[in-house]
């Protein structure tokens, strides 16, 4: 299966990759909701083709995402 990833902010083409079989796990699918799921990924089985939306680096740097730091890490320290 062919798999397209594309920008769903700019419309830019990201990346494109061919597999045998679709892992979800490896490709971080299974972290997905099923509405998550219905928005983010199309399949075309006729042409054996997904279609993934992603963001491409440019439109996360320029929304501000890539300086975006997880609320919690094993290196944050917090004090009481």
């Amino acid at each position: 299966m062919k798999i397209f990833y594309h920008c769903s902010c700019c419309g830019e083409a990201i990346a494109d990759i061919e597999v045998d079989q679709v892992d979800e796990v490896k490709l971080g699918f299974d972290c997905l909701t099923g509405d998550e799921r219905q928005d983010i990924i199309k399949a075309d089985p006729a042409s054996n083709t997904m279609y993934v939306k992603s963001l491409c680096d440019s439109c996360v740097e320029v929304l501000g995402l890539a300086d975006e730091q997880p609320l919690w890490s094993p290196q944050t320290t917090y004090l009481h």
